[in-house]
């Protein structure tokens, strides 16, 4: 089966949460929804405030932590299944697109009913390789993630990595370790969502294709996520014939975890580097081409549209993927005939 969706709020929808966003993917048609988390304030607070309730029952915000002081005083995460104590500090998200774990648990059970696969995105702006205090709010921001993919039922999280701290060879070992350690914190089997690292598009930041198909081989909770425009950038406009997207499709669907998950637009590029999205009909990314070596996929794909005109765009690419199987079926059916 291949699935049509997007990445964000519909252009069209009224609505600006993540409830509406789920009703409005279904009503145009489409089957697939990669949630953005944008627009998110981050606080600590006193435990005092929430004392004696669970994390999951506040109503006005999402607690993604509780961090509690040890013997020593040191305070470390006690994480969201606990019982606010006084001293503790509770970390909240604010979230224009979901108040609380109920509106999270509504969206989920939702598009599960409509038939809408969701995957969440974590913050754009990732820097897990840095050694300091970015790295480190990185991988937070990424757990986090994890935490809100798992109440909405997410099939996967989809992040970027960041940029290069030290050699390539350096950075893959680093990478592969806080994955590692992430996976296996937020594990499959207890019911998070698979960490989908994202393909890049920029030469100093991590993520060509051999890192991510690395990354997906090594440890079973990732899972590679191919950004054709990114790809096509970083290879300097390499996509250009039917072989050409069969060649990385089948790479990538190797290590994809059920459905292979292919993200979509058109590209500007500058020296193996993107400058920016563009609506599909735009620059030398051609999905008709893409289309073409489609005909004969047998494996499940969730083709998202990450162009500016989204909605739009995910409809223009069912629409010229039915164009073309029909012409398919007809050829085969005519060569058949003619024997």
């Amino acid at each position: 089966m291949i699935r049509y969706g997007i990445a964000g709020i519909p252009l069209t929808g009224k609505g600006r949460t993540f409830i509406e966003s789920v009703e409005e993917t279904y009503k145009l048609d489409l089957k697939a929804l990669e949630v953005q988390l944008l627009r998110v304030n981050f606080q600590e607070n006193s435990g005092t405030e929430y004392l004696g309730m669970r994390p999951r029952e506040n109503e006005n915000s999402i607690i993604i932590d509780v961090m509690r002081p040890d013997d020593d005083g040191n305070y470390q995460s006690v994480g969201t299944e606990t019982v606010i104590e006084e001293e503790d500090v509770v970390k909240e998200l604010f979230w224009n697109m979901a108040k609380n774990y109920d509106d999270l648990k509504t969206g989920g059970e939702l598009a599960k009913e409509l038939d809408v696969i969701l995957s969440i995105h974590s913050p754009y702006y990732m820097d897990m390789l840095n050694s300091g205090e970015m790295g480190e709010k990185s991988e937070d921001h990424l757990r986090w993630t994890m935490i809100i993919g798992k109440q909405m039922e997410a099939r996967r999280i989809v992040t970027h990595t960041g940029f290069y701290s030290r050699s390539k060879k350096e950075s893959m070992k680093l990478a592969t370790g806080i994955y590692t350690k992430i996976a296996g914190e937020m594990s499959v089997e207890n019911g998070f969502p698979y960490i989908g690292v994202e393909t890049s598009g920029k030469p100093e930041i991590f993520g060509t294709a051999e890192e991510v198909l690395n990354l997906a081989k090594k440890i079973p909770g990732v899972e590679p996520i191919l950004n054709m425009p990114h790809y096509h950038s970083l290879s300097g406009g390499k996509l250009l014939s039917s072989n050409d997207f069969s060649e990385i499709l089948e790479r990538f669907s190797k290590y994809a975890r059920n459905d292979t998950y292919v993200e979509f637009s058109g590209v500007e590029y500058e020296d193996n580097s993107e400058v920016k999205l563009t609506a599909i009909k735009h620059g030398t990314l051609k999905f008709e081409t893409f289309a073409d070596c489609l005909m004969d996929y047998t494996g499940d794909l969730t083709i998202i549209s990450c162009s500016p005109l989204l909605e739009h765009d995910a409809q223009y690419m069912d629409s010229i993927y039915a164009r073309n199987f029909i012409r398919h079926i007809q050829r085969k059916k005519a060569k058949g005939e003619s024997r």
